[in-house]
């Protein structure tokens, strides 16, 4: 039903995709992008809220026997409102008209994709219960979803379980990926400044080496990460910014890094961050630097639920079929504020693979072939996971 329903429907999602993909706007700035989604979904006949953490949009319909006294149970579908800070290169004839800013992450897909589904229910309301459409801010700040949440989201609007989708160039185009635990890694920001008597290169003797003892630190944890965490356990740092110096001969009273910490465990990540105060401290005492450092969480492991992932499954495959659906599929180590939302309420987050470039980088294009598979997938889940005949196991 849907696939027929949506050859008369995807003119209108193309035209969606690429009036958000040339406008594209960053964290908590989306006031356009916000507007344009309230506006569809008000045409639809949704009951709409807006400005929810400034920008945040949220669509409400119920369905045929539900109400807002008997909403019955209700189902959230999570899509992202930002873009990138970034200057695309794709050869698109829809492209940002915006030349410092990009949809280069697929968040204007994943929209569209939201806004199909949320058409589809509307025609259909043959479902009990009530669907909810979360259009969030900020998601690359990875700090809409918990500004929604301060902003009372699930005391306003609340929720029994919440569902979201990615591309990803991870699987082959056409296939839904579903993790059964970990979906998503936790993200950690690493703030470090190591400080020194400054001297010249001629004469360390006479100072102390930030520089060498930035070098040891980045050094130390690197190797440390590889033996004291548990190989079948997943956990990186990197650093991605060093600073430091003005002069080739001269030793800096100060160094500056940066870096981030990623993780598919609470455990693992609690181990990390006493890996680094440790080094600091063996660093501290080895080249006679004062170093301080602060680590951040910044999101949570994204934790899929395992009732949510039998009911994804179970969906994706009605929609696909089961040989182009993954079970248990691969995490990916990038990470997500939808985090924030599924610590809250049962949820579970899935991939839909695509081909090309990877999300971030310049070329990247969103495959418009997801907007139909992800839409039914929601249309799907909507209809069995609202259903009055649920029962004790299955809500279990």
């Amino acid at each position: 039903m849907f696939t027929t329903w949506y050859e008369t429907q995807s003119r209108t999602s193309q035209i969606w995709l690429q009036t958000l993909h040339r406008h594209p706007e960053t964290g908590f700035e989306e006031a356009r992008t916000a507007a344009f989604v309230a506006d569809r979904l008000s045409e639809l006949g949704y009951s709409v809220v807006t400005g929810i953490a400034g920008t945040g949009v949220v669509g409400t319909l119920h369905g045929q026997d539900a109400s807002p006294e008997t909403p019955g149970r209700c189902i959230a579908f999570r899509a992202e409102l930002d873009g990138l800070p970034m200057q695309e290169k794709a050869k698109v004839d829809y492209a940002s008209e915006d030349p410092s800013r990009f949809h280069g992450c697929g968040h204007d897909g994943h929209m569209v994709t939201a806004l199909t589904a949320a058409a589809y229910l509307a025609e259909h309301r043959q479902f009990d219960g009530t669907v909810r459409f979360i259009f969030q801010p900020a998601e690359e700040l990875l700090t809409g979803a918990r500004a929604m949440i301060a902003d009372g989201l699930f005391d306003r609007f609340p929720c029994d379980e919440i569902y979201a989708l990615h591309n990803s160039p991870d699987l082959p185009a056409g296939q839904v990926g579903i993790p059964t635990t970990a979906a998503l890694s936790s993200a950690d920001n690493i703030d470090v400044t190591i400080r020194a008597n400054g001297a010249h290169g001629s004469m360390p003797h006479t100072g102390e080496d930030a520089i060498l003892a930035a070098a040891q630190l980045i050094t130390s944890v690197q190797q440390a990460t590889t033996r004291l965490v548990d190989a079948r356990e997943a956990g990186v740092i990197s650093f991605g910014l060093f600073q430091g110096g003005t002069a080739r001969n001269i030793l800096p009273e100060a160094v500056r890094l940066e870096g981030t910490m990623r993780t598919t465990s609470s455990t693992v990540r609690d181990h990390l961050a006493d890996l680094l105060q440790d080094a600091v401290r063996a660093t501290e005492l080895l080249f006679g630097v004062l170093i301080e450092i602060d680590v951040e969480k910044v999101a949570p492991v994204t934790l899929n639920d395992p009732t949510c992932v039998s009911a994804a499954v179970s969906s994706a495959t009605r929609v696909v079929g089961v040989e182009r659906v993954v079970e248990n599929a691969r995490n990916l180590m990038a990470s997500e504020d939808f985090s924030e939302l599924s610590s809250i309420v049962p949820g579970a987050y899935f991939f839909i693979g695509q081909g090309g470039y990877a999300p971030h980088h310049p070329e990247f294009v969103f495959d418009p072939d997801i907007i139909p598979v992800g839409a039914a997938i929601f249309a799907d889940l909507a209809k069995l996971r609202t259903s009055k005949t649920l029962n004790a196991h299955q809500l279990s």
